[in-house]
């Protein structure tokens, strides 16, 4: 996918043009975007909780600050927040016009990152639409790329995962 299908995305697009990582991935779901959305951000396995305790401590290595484990949430196309300044977890919404793109923001000593997800229909009338689910993300300090660079593959599992947990 190129930039392009995001560029419509004016918070997305914005923050795409001084990141310091961008990764997109994409999936097909029957799912509308806010319930795609939900199906992602709730999706928190066991192997997964134990991710984010190695994250606390390695942030907690690097000088970050004081870290915790998100509690475990469910949310669903109803309760997901989709409006500006609603949190989620850490991230804050940012824009979202709740059928067609929804992206939220977060922000650390560390990095500031950005998961934008953009719903695309499909030719052919079929009611699967492809998501793409953008992460980006700019470093704040040194700890940023040395926490990123050690935390990427499992970024690439999780993402993967929780997007075809929806699908």
């Amino acid at each position: 996918m190129n930039d392009e299908r995001l560029s419509h995305v004016e918070s997305l697009a914005e923050f795409m043009k001084n990141a310091d990582h961008i990764d997109v991935k994409s999936g097909e779901s029957k799912a509308s975007l806010l319930e795609f959305v939900a199906g992602v951000l709730s999706y928190q396995p066991g192997w997964m909780r134990a991710l984010w305790r190695v994250r606390v401590w390695l942030l907690k290595s690097l000088g970050q600050g004081k870290q915790e484990i998100p509690d475990k949430k469910r949310f669903t196309e109803q309760s997901i927040p989709s409006t500006p300044g609603e949190k989620v977890d850490f991230f804050t919404v940012v824009e979202s016009d709740q059928e067609t793109f929804w992206v939220a923001e977060g922000k650390e000593k560390h990095l500031d990152a950005i998961i934008g997800v953009v719903a695309e229909d499909l030719d052919g009338g079929t009611d699967t639409r492809r998501f793409h689910v953008a992460t980006v993300v700019k470093y704040n300090n040194s700890a940023g790329p040395i926490y990123f660079n050690i935390i990427r593959p499992f970024h690439h599992i999780v993402v993967r995962c929780a997007m075809k947990s929806v699908s």
